[in-house]
């Protein structure tokens, strides 16, 4: 949606030209849908919407909360700027903000805001609500996974931000769909403060639903906003009971206590897909589940060993054995759902007589032992023991060092006390840079996300070409050939990224999925 120059020698000009297209494009099919929405809105048989999930709400504040539970409850109460489209997650259109231009080399974004959006407190939103939502919520410490590109925003003018970037970054505009950067009322904050009053209780936005009541350790009840700006929603009232087992959980979900369940055990899946009553939504999530080696310290520096492990795995029967059959083999280091993933890049296929013939060039030709570093919990476990299996038959012999999630966090990301884990990654941004930033840039040595201690200045360089570029086929192009150099490094090995399922009443109508939970329920109703 940029004008920057691609590689190709498109000039200024045309880019622009192709952008100014494309975002009217994108505006026009939102009010398109949003007019279709409006005058067909059904009635919904049924006025509450009992939710279950596994753990209460820690902030309903934008700024100061990330947490996939209490996200999922802050999308009925806050907007953002951009949103992704209910139909289609991976194309973004308008939110709060009816248009936007990028500017600087594509290091500026101008948003021109909506008119007459009411908060939940009757104030009509502002410029100055929107430039206080956002630089609020990027001087806070819960935004630096998503907002390293971010420089500062600003007022520009009285019916518009600007965001201004420290370089051009690809995936901002998916950044700006984050929970993080959802608009929050000055006012209401500011009195808050004033009365000593925490507004993470007591929120205040725009979004189609309005808190009403927060019950610790029981519930928090929001209730339909009729002034909200794209109109008032179906079902009145949203439940969030608190159901921390997952069996209680299915069972409420299954005699009608419940209307939806988060988060579902995987051994429910199948019993509940097969009821009557229950429907569900599924897509692939954003997490990566990987081995990583230390390249740095410890046998795998030799990277022939860690090839042959490569050889020796089949992901498919980990995939089986390991995550029950709900995953995706992924054949990137990064997550099957986001940008940049290549789905005709193919990894390691196993091939056994390579890994040993790798073994004993390697000065191996009896294999040898070696110890994982695990966190104790069956996600991790499970195919865990299928890989140990594999790695075994090649002369792998892999014991296991498990720990609670506090010693592993301590050992092996703090300390980097460890020879090999298996472990998982979320993509903060949907897209393949968050992966790749965070786990293989030598800056990320350290207290970074580097784990494994890995340091390529090629590797570096095209992964900073990648971010920095707004041609979304030369960014493709240069995530494919990172992927072959780590392919040819293998400081981890990709194994599968799961399926994200949400199980609900079969009545509930209009659900999405959506990979990182974001399910809105504006648009739902229940049918007779």
């Amino acid at each position: 949606m940029s004008g920057m120059n691609s590689m190709n020698g498109m000039n200024s000009m045309s880019n622009w030209t192709c952008f100014k297209k494309m975002a009217l494009a994108v505006v026009m099919t939102a009010l398109l849908a949003v007019c279709a929405f409006a005058a067909e809105a059904p009635k919904s048989a049924k006025d509450t919407l009992m939710w279950g999930v596994n753990a209460e709400a820690s902030s309903l504040d934008p700024a100061t909360s990330k947490d996939t539970v209490t996200h999922m409850m802050m999308y009925q109460i806050y907007d953002t700027l951009v949103k992704e489209d209910p139909d289609d997650y991976t194309k973004i259109v308008p939110g709060l903000a009816e248009r936007w231009e990028f500017g600087k080399d594509n290091a500026e974004i101008t948003f021109y805001l909506r008119k007459d959006v009411k908060f939940h407190n009757g104030d009509t939103m502002t410029a100055d609500d929107v430039f206080f939502s956002l630089q609020r919520s990027l001087d806070s410490s819960f935004s630096s996974g998503i907002s390293e590109a971010i420089d500062h925003f600003e007022k520009a003018g009285d019916d518009a931000v600007k965001c201004v970037l420290k370089y051009a970054y690809g995936p901002i505009m998916d950044v700006m769909t984050n929970l993080t950067y959802g608009i929050v009322s000055k006012r209401a904050v500011e009195e808050a403060e004033a009365k000593g009053v925490d507004f993470a209780r007591n929120p205040v936005g725009t979004g189609a639903y309005k808190m009403t009541e927060w019950r610790a350790g029981d519930s928090l009840t929001l209730e339909r906003f009729d002034e909200y700006y794209d109109g008032a929603a179906p079902i009145g009232k949203i439940v969030f009971k608190l159901v921390p087992d997952a069996s209680s959980g299915a069972i409420a979900l299954e005699d009608g206590t419940l209307d939806i369940y988060y988060l579902v055990a995987n051994s429910d899946y199948d019993y509940l897909k097969n009821l009557d009553g229950i429907a569900y939504v599924e897509c692939p999530g954003v997490g990566l589940f990987h081995i990583t080696f230390n390249v740095a310290n410890g046998i795998f520096t030799d990277k022939r060993l860690r090839q042959a492990a490569a050889y020796a795995l089949n992901r498919d029967d980990i995939v089986i054995g390991g995550a029950n059959g709900e995953a995706l083999v992924a054949d990137c280091l990064v997550p099957t759902s986001v940008f940049g993933y290549d789905k005709n890049f193919k990894w390691y296929d196993q091939d056994v007589e390579k890994a040993k013939a790798l073994l004993r060039e390697a000065g191996y030709p009896d294999g040898f032992d070696v110890t994982f570093s695990m966190q104790g919990s069956a996600s991790y476990m499970m195919p865990g023991e299928v890989a140990q299996d594999q790695l075994r038959k090649v002369g792998i012999r892999v014991a296991f060092d498990k720990m609670e999630r506090a010693a592993y966090l301590d050992n092996v990301g703090d300390k980097r006390n460890f020879v090999a884990s298996l472990r998982m990654i979320n993509a903060s941004v949907r897209d393949a840079d968050s992966v790749l930033t965070r786990r293989f840039h030598s800056a990320m040595l350290g207290g970074g996300n580097n784990y494994s201690g890995y340091s390529n200045p090629e590797v570096d360089a095209l992964i900073e070409r990648s971010r920095k570029s707004s041609d979304p086929s030369e960014r493709l192009a240069l995530y494919t050939q990172i992927y072959g150099i780590l392919k040819e490094d293998v400081p981890l090995i990709p194994l599968f990224t799961d399926t994200i399922y949400l199980f609900y009443n079969a009545k509930l109508k209009n659900l999405k999925p959506h990979p990182v939970y974001r399910y809105r329920i504006y648009q739902t109703y229940f049918e007779e």
